[in-house]
């Protein structure tokens, strides 16, 4: 799972917990997952269903737990079953029920998750009326469970589908069965399920389902979980932008911007086929969605479908009948002068890589999800936005469900628009942007002035000394224990890299042996501790939680375990949660007593419960990862980009930020006005367009200078503008009001000296602004780090007409930075020491 996925989980189990504390005392609850669209609420929900059936530091084992899963339609019923069977190693293929008309139980089985929907509940369906051999109704079924089970009967409300495909009376039908689930119905014999757990994109659609129900005698806490939908987007999930073209001066009409589309979705497909390829992983074979009109009169759509394949041809070349498709609610192949389209299932798409181009009238179809589809062009008319933004809303999943590392143009999705004014296309981008029940989180940026850069050719050596640069990724990361990170690096190192063979079993004896060491510490000074393993019947837990491998104690009473062999497994469990990685399971083997398996489970749980031993595999780990990195730094660096992406992210998950490698990306892409009389074309960049050339516009006349002065130097090789908040940029941190907080200097320059590339950063920087000294400092402690790697590293001012240069890799000056606690003491040191 993704970092905050996992975090999910987490909170949901510690609300989870506190419901059923209330639940046990006769209260109704509700957990919601406020889970955005994209962000992975099917895979949360697995993983917390699992957590519940193995037991967590929250929540006891529960084996006999019953979840019941509640969707509009059978469809999103079967789509969720499968998410869950490819998400989870507890629950099987018996263990998921699709509830179904020959559904005839008193009670549902423990450990098992059943699906069922409000179509199959109606008063006219089987499962609700006894008769032809039926013993209970679902009704009964539902309330005998609710009543036998209490708080271990979970009825999951998924929201997170909800209205997209419904009339108004199915959605009302919809409410009105989960209501009677909520709050009981005397007619049908129900009462009120006693703990709910409601998915949706978010909180308000939930609450608004409730709506009415807090009116009535029976009332229900409602806690929830929320997921931020920045973390979403950061974690790779999702393309970072949604990039728009529409109709001007130099697209004047729906088939020169078709024309563009193509080119745009045969440059993605050229790009995707050079990662993967160099990546050596399986190609993607992106698709173009074209979405056209409604029928007419005479034809099946009234966009001129002949027309649309002849311009896609007219630029790419002849296409095959096996890679067109459409989604038209008209259930047969359609001829196409000599072409024919054929019919296609939308949750078909993704996996039929054949396909490149797939025709659509309406917007989503229940079971469309295609990563693969990346570039867009509509037909439709401006009113027709909602629609529009529901199909790119799903468009935006990334196709390896993570951000492709140095890239731009792969991490965004096209959308071309010919019927779209001005005025038409902000409201589509206001929906993009604020109807998070159906759009994830992702930029939107207009694309008509969109310019893209490449590499220079003949100019990979420069690259190569870019990529030898440290650099942060100060994105919101979940931290990680130490523990894992180690088990993590080590597991690249040894077992899919092959650089140490012995890393990963050094790393677990390290851990293993560490454990072991302060259980033998415990057994000869605490006489409670052995008693505890060779005589007591039962044992007192103190509530604890271990949480990215920080000991904490928790609210609550201390409570017995009676230590049978079911009781100890349970927390020999909990013991590989704490530690992860399988740990737990490698100390047993280690350890193992014949003659009393049970035994070392035992002890290591106690052992896991003191504080100090946390902090000193912490500690212990933390030094180890720092050691294995800096031994093996250059063979890393040798591996393939998404290789390297992988230490790169066991880095950003340190509590402190530690430095990634810097990876000079393939392109970038700039929103650039033409118009703009500051624009200005710079020699010696190390990105330029077609004609070789690098347009940009610098924020003053001195930053302008700046660079000037360097581009005119013939030891200057080339240069990077180091643009703010790109994925690719080289970012140094600083701290500001108690935070880790990111600043991009604005140059990279490398230059030539005694035939070696050295690497300059500088930073024209203005001395107006609050947290001017604080960068000062943030680039002094990024310097007293990584000085080998640069040659200057200058904060630059404009004084009256001259340009002045403050080195902080000079040993002196950085210093006098370091001491720096103000603005104005800052301003000092320039005037002392600025050349």
């Amino acid at each position: 799972m993704k970092e905050f996925q996992e975090e999910a989980v987490e909170n949901l189990l510690k609300n989870l917990s506190k419901a059923k504390r209330e639940v046990r005392e006769g209260g109704l609850q509700s957990v919601v997952l406020s889970s955005p669209t994209g962000s992975g609420k099917t895979i949360i929900t697995a993983a917390l269903i699992e957590a519940i059936l193995e037991g967590t530091d929250e929540i006891s084992f529960e084996k006999d737990a019953v979840f019941l899963w509640f969707s509009d339609q059978p469809e999103l019923n079967e789509q969720s079953r499968k998410k869950v069977f490819d998400a989870t190693d507890r629950l099987r293929g018996n263990d998921l029920v699709v509830v179904d008309s020959s559904f005839d139980e008193e009670v549902f089985e423990g450990g098992k998750l059943y699906f069922i929907n409000s179509q199959k509940l109606g008063k006219d369906k089987l499962l609700t009326t006894k008769g032809d051999n039926r013993s209970y109704t679902i009704w009964e079924t539902i309330n005998n469970t609710s009543q036998q089970l209490g708080d271990k009967f979970y009825l999951i409300i998924d929201e997170a589908h909800r209205g997209m495909n419904q009339s108004a009376r199915e959605e009302l039908f919809s409410r009105t069965i989960i209501q009677k689930l909520i709050l009981g119905d005397n007619d049908l014999g129900i009462s009120p399920v006693s703990m709910v757990l409601g998915l949706s994109a978010t909180p308000n659609r939930f609450l608004r389902l409730m709506e009415g129900v807090q009116h009535t005698s029976v009332q229900r806490i409602t806690r929830v979980v929320q997921i931020d939908p920045e973390d979403v987007r950061s974690s790779g999930l999702l393309k970072d932008k949604i990039i728009l073209y529409h109709p001007d001066s130099e697209y004047p009409t729906d088939w020169t911007l078709l024309s563009s589309a193509v080119k745009k979705w045969e440059n993605i497909k050229s790009e995707w086929e050079i990662y993967t390829e160099s990546q050596g992983i399986d190609s993607i074979n992106p698709a173009m969605i074209i979405q056209v009109e409604d029928r007419s009169d005479t034809h099946i759509t009234k966009t001129d479908l002949e027309l649309v394949i002849k311009t896609l041809e007219s630029e790419i070349g002849p296409i095959d009948d096996e890679e067109l498709a459409h989604c038209f609610e008209e259930d047969i192949d359609i001829p196409v002068g000599a072409k024919t389209i054929r019919k296609i299932e939308a949750s078909k798409i993704q996996d039929d890589t054949k396909v490149k181009f797939v025709f659509f009238k309406m917007s989503l179809t229940t079971g469309w999800d295609c990563p693969r589809a990346e570039v867009m062009m509509s037909f439709r008319t401006a009113k027709d936005h909602t629609l529009i933004a529901q199909l790119v809303g799903r468009m935006v999943r990334t196709p390896l469900a993570r951000r492709i590392e140095g890239q731009e143009l792969l991490n965004s999705v096209s959308l071309y628009l010919p019927y779209y004014d001005s005025e038409g296309l902000e409201e589509v981008i206001n929906f993009l942007k604020s109807d998070s029940d159906s759009v994830p989180p992702t930029e939107v940026e207009k694309g008509n002035n969109q310019a893209v850069y490449y590499r220079r050719k003949n100019s990979d050596y420069l690259f190569r000394q870019l990529n030898q640069l440290p650099t942060y990724h100060l994105e919101k990361t979940r931290k990680v224990s130490n523990i894992r990170r180690l088990i993590k690096l080590s597991r690249l190192l040894t077992s899919f890299h092959d650089i140490d063979e012995e890393a990963l079993d050094n790393s677990k004896d390290l851990i293993i042996d560490t454990i072991h060491s302060f259980k033998k510490e415990l057994a000869s000074k605490n006489l409670s501790f052995n008693k505890k393993v060779n005589e007591a019947k039962e044992i007192t837990i103190n509530p604890v939680v271990v949480e990215q491998g920080i000991w904490m104690r928790i609210p609550g009473e201390p409570i017995r375990v009676t230590l049978t062999s079911e009781n100890i497994e349970e927390l020999f469990v909990r013991c590989g949660k704490r530690l992860g990685e399988g740990l737990h399971l490698d100390y047993w083997k280690k350890y193992y007593n014949q003659s009393n398996p049970e035994k070392p489970k035992l002890e290591l749980f106690l052992t896991l419960q003191e504080k100090e031993v946390f902090d000193t595999l912490e500690k212990a780990c933390g030094e180890r990862i720092d050691t294995l990195f800096r031994t093996h730094k250059d063979d890393i660096r040798k591996l393939k980009t998404s290789e390297i992406e992988k230490y790169n992210q066991i880095r950003e998950q340190a509590r402190v930020p530690e430095a990634i490698s810097f990876i000079s990306p393939t392109q970038i892409m700039v929103n650039l006005d033409i118009t703009n009389p500051k624009i200005g074309s710079y020699e010696k960049h190390l990105y330029v367009d077609e004609e070789d050339k690098f347009l940009t516009v610098l924020g003053s006349d001195w930053e302008r200078e700046t660079i000037q002065a360097e581009i005119e130097k013939d030891q200057t090789v080339g240069w990077l503008r180091n643009y703010d908040r790109k994925s690719w940029s080289l970012c140094v941190p600083y701290e500001n009001q108690g935070k880790s907080t990111a600043m991009y200097p604005d140059f990279l320059v490398i230059r030539q000296q005694d035939g070696e590339f050295i690497v300059d950063i500088l930073e024209p920087h203005r001395d107006d602004l609050e947290d001017n000294w604080k960068k000062a400092i943030g680039l002094a402690k990024f310097s007293e780090k990584h000085w080998t790697s640069f040659g200057r590293i200058e904060l630059i001012r404009r004084q009256g007409n001259s340009l002045k240069r403050l080195d902080i890799n000079n040993d002196v000056v950085r210093e006098k930075i370091l001491e720096v606690t103000s603005n104005a003491h800052l301003t000092t040191i320039f005037n002392i020491m600025a050349i």
